[in-house]
């Protein structure tokens, strides 16, 4: 009786075994695990099939701008091509320019939308004036952050997160870490100095890259006038841009300034000759906006753009 139980447990086991091995036989599996409708598989093939690689920046072997700036670097937008740069690891103190991220964290975690009140007065450093009070929209202090560089608005922003201030700081390094930013670290939203609070001209130009790919970040950067007015239209902001080659030099767009003693002039601007995307970063430098027109120059004398050969 014994001898029988065992020969048909054992038959049980052969059993279960050959059908497992028939599921992962790669006909048997595709049935089961492709689903019917294959609509999503169809477009990516026809996604795959009508890329077209962007067009690959190349320079002439011209020798490097003379610039006052101690790190710099020139990137391609579209294909993160490296076209010129000067110590594009060292640390730097990214000053103002960290706005960009505290921008691009506020815009992961709100909607633009949302309303905030002022609870607390923020005096140090740029700011625009909140009022304790005042209520305004999360897109009109990201705006006055981008435009006006208001610290104010910066830790409105970050204070108004449930986890706080500490919290909202978090999570930009949680974004650094996410874009392999390797050589950042925050430890405040508007890049007042502090020696733990630093950054590299690469990093910022891959920060500047991900702030282009957000349409409302690219719109406001554009600004040379914003007028902030509260929900409540009590308090009116007539704010200018801190971007001093906007309507000047026709080829900036953007982005971000930055000055502090420590870190000298600071700029991540977005470069747009004829249709083609750069971003340039300068730190360290005594004349942030003299420095980028001479990339600017520099760039259209010498940077062509070809079709992709593999």
């Amino acid at each position: 009786m014994l001898k029988n139980l065992k020969l048909k447990f054992d038959f049980l086991i052969i059993l279960l075994t050959l059908l497992i091995n028939l599921f992962w036989l790669p006909s048997f599996s595709h049935w089961l695990l492709i689903p019917q409708n294959t609509s999503a598989y169809d477009q990516t093939t026809k996604d795959l099939i009508n890329y077209q690689h962007p067009l690959v920046p190349t320079s002439q072997k011209a020798p490097p701008p003379l610039l006052s700036a101690q790190a710099y670097i020139l990137i391609d937008n579209e294909t993160d091509t490296i076209l010129l740069s000067k110590n594009p690891h060292q640390r730097i103190y990214p000053a103002s320019t960290t706005k960009l991220a505290t921008a691009l964290t506020a815009l992961n975690i709100y909607p633009l939308d949302e309303q905030v009140t002022i609870n607390e007065a923020y005096t140090e450093g740029k700011v625009m004036n909140l009022v304790i009070g005042e209520r305004l929209t999360v897109k009109s202090l990201i705006s006055a952050l981008l435009v006006y560089s208001a610290n104010d608005s910066a830790f409105t922003l970050a204070s108004h997160y449930p986890n706080g201030v500490s919290g909202f700081i978090d999570q930009m390094n949680i974004m650094a870490k996410k874009y392999y930013l390797a050589d950042t670290h925050f430890v405040n939203v508007d890049g007042i100095h502090n020696d733990n609070h630093y950054s590299s001209v690469y990093d910022l130009s891959k920060l500047g890259r991900i702030s282009t790919r957000n349409p409302f970040v690219q719109e406001t950067v554009r600004k040379k006038k914003l007028v902030v007015t509260d929900l409540d239209n009590k308090y009116s902001h007539q704010l200018t841009s801190t971007n001093e080659l906007l309507d000047v030099v026709p080829e900036i767009e953007g982005l971000k300034t930055g000055w502090t003693p420590e870190a000298g002039g600071c700029f991540v601007g977005e470069i747009n000759i004829n249709g083609h995307r750069l971003i340039s970063v300068v730190a360290q430098s005594e004349d942030r906006f003299a420095d980028t027109k001479l990339l600017v120059a520099w760039a259209k004398q010498n940077v062509a753009w070809n079709n992709y050969s593999p």
